[in-house]
């Protein structure tokens, strides 16, 4: 009897509980609330220190390729240089917690690692504050040798002041192609090279002290001659010499038989384009010299040769970061002359240069032997506004891109026609011979047919062309700076 009376309770307490619904579904909807708040927490702490796992492994497999190339062999060299190049791509790819990072190698490798603790904002409620991500990556030290060469834009533009920026462009040209110079130049060159040459440019390109051995532009004879050879060449200028009413000459100056006045420009240590049937090629210039630059006042005058010397390769970054701090911002621009001697100072048979500056041979572009190979790749700054060519060393003054001084050009057309035609034809060869050309914008006038056809024909393809006005100069450098380290990554 008592058992059936428990039993009659039993039932009628459950009856009264699965009456009470509303209290019954706020139970149940209170104790599931917790769960799925931690359920939805956690997934945004996971999209949290899924994106650092991403800017970790980024900055870590840069960091390795950079590592690669250095020449230090102990772990704590490796990660002590390599760690700023690691932290600067970590912050720029949106890594914001510090991250532990080492290099180690072995052998003919190096692998960099780095783990970050990425404070968790819901699942610290259920006890775990924090989730470790980690990134690694090993690269092969058998990595490639670089020769490469910087043509810089040296011309009057460059002195106009940078919208984006403040400064001249010519100042925020120096501070990029400089950060380049660290980020591409180890301090201690590995088991495989980089060499940089430096080509500022702008009249012309200035051989510095070098010239004077007449290694690159034939035999320069004493005196003054009416033919180009000598130290001074007396020319036709483009000023030409006329009758007044009153029967006087009206600039009353020497002039030829055309009545055109004769001028006299003193050679500078400035190289020009050459001409003939090696005009675009680098064959040796020691048998086809190259062109003259004759300057009417001499190479201080206006359009002088006042531009930085050029540095052929160099493996210097001092040497190197001091021609790019030298550089300043003037003259007209020659900057198929620019292109010509970003050739020059990567071709094995130009013949100009001596020890480490001698390039390598094109063979070894495409060599079997993976120690020897060697990538050469020319970058061209350049805002494409070309207004110059020479004749007979002279600027020619039958061009219509500019106004000139007409007593300080010779009136005749330029011995290879008008710059953008022999630009072209450079670039062409130079691709030709299997030298990779990057070509930076800057400034480009996209109203000009002429330059934008000038710029997109010289680069390799679409993705070595790169326009520095969307970005900027420092970022356009950095881009190919980081290109030009890529490496195998093994893992």
């Amino acid at each position: 009897m008592r058992a059936a009376i428990n039993k009659l309770k039993t039932v009628s307490s459950f009856k009264r509980l699965m009456a009470n619904e509303r209290g019954n579904t706020a139970i149940v909807v209170g104790m599931a609330t917790v769960p799925l708040m931690l359920i939805l927490g956690s997934a945004v702490d996971f999209e949290r220190a899924a994106n650092t796992q991403i800017a970790l492994q980024s900055a870590v497999d840069s960091a390795a390729l950079y590592a690669a190339g250095l020449g230090d062999n102990t772990n704590t060299g490796l990660t002590d240089k390599s760690k700023p190049f690691f932290t600067t791509n970590y912050k720029a790819d949106g890594g914001t917690v510090t991250p532990t990072y080492g290099v180690t190698g072995a052998g003919d490798s190096v692998t960099a690692t780095a783990s970050v603790a990425v404070p968790n904002a819901f699942m610290a409620l259920a006890g775990i504050p924090t989730t470790t991500v980690s990134a690694t990556a090993m690269v092969k030290k058998a990595g490639i040798n670089l020769e490469v060469s910087l043509v810089l834009d040296n011309t009057g533009s460059m002195g106009w002041t940078n919208g984006q920026t403040g400064n001249t462009a010519i100042f925020d040209l120096k501070a990029a192609a400089s950060k380049f110079i660290d980020q591409v130049v180890p301090d201690t060159q590995g088991s495989y090279y980089t060499k940089v040459a430096a080509i500022p440019y702008n009249v012309g390109v200035n051989m510095g002290s070098a010239a004077s051995a007449n290694i690159a532009r034939g035999t320069v004879s004493a005196g003054t001659s009416t033919t180009p050879g000598a130290t001074n060449y007396t020319f036709s200028s483009y000023q030409l010499e006329s009758k007044t009413k009153s029967g006087a000459w009206s600039n009353n100056c020497t002039h030829d038989a055309n009545h055109y006045c004769l001028a006299t420009g003193a050679i500078t240590n400035c190289v020009t384009e050459r001409t003939g049937s090696q005009a675009y090629t680098d064959a040796s210039a020691i048998t086809y010299p190259l062109g003259r630059q004759y300057v009417v006042g001499g190479a201080s005058a206006g359009n002088g040769c006042t531009v930085t010397p050029m540095l052929p390769l160099s493996m210097s970054k001092t040497d190197l970061k001091a021609t790019i701090a030298a550089m300043s911002a003037g003259n007209n621009t020659v900057g198929q002359v620019g292109i010509e001697w970003g050739w020059y100072t990567l071709s094995p048979n130009i013949g100009l240069f001596s020890g480490t500056s001698v390039p390598s041979g094109y063979d070894k572009l495409t060599s079997s032997n993976y120690a020897e190979r060697v990538k050469k790749i020319m970058i061209l700054m350049t805002d494409g506004e070309y207004n110059s060519a020479y004749a007979d060393g002279v600027m020619s003054g039958q061009l219509n891109y500019v106004n000139y001084n007409d007593s300080n050009v010779i009136n005749k057309a330029p011995d290879n026609g008008d710059p953008f035609t022999q630009s072209k034809a450079i670039c062409s060869a130079i691709k030709a011979s299997g030298v990779e050309i990057y070509v930076i914008t800057f400034q480009l006038d996209k109203t000009k047919s002429q330059r934008v056809d000038l710029t997109t024909s010289c680069a390799t393809d679409a993705k070595h062309l790169i326009d520095a006005d969307n970005t900027s100069l420092d970022s356009a450098f950095s881009t190919i700076a980081n290109q030009l380290q890529e490496m195998r990554i093994a893992q």
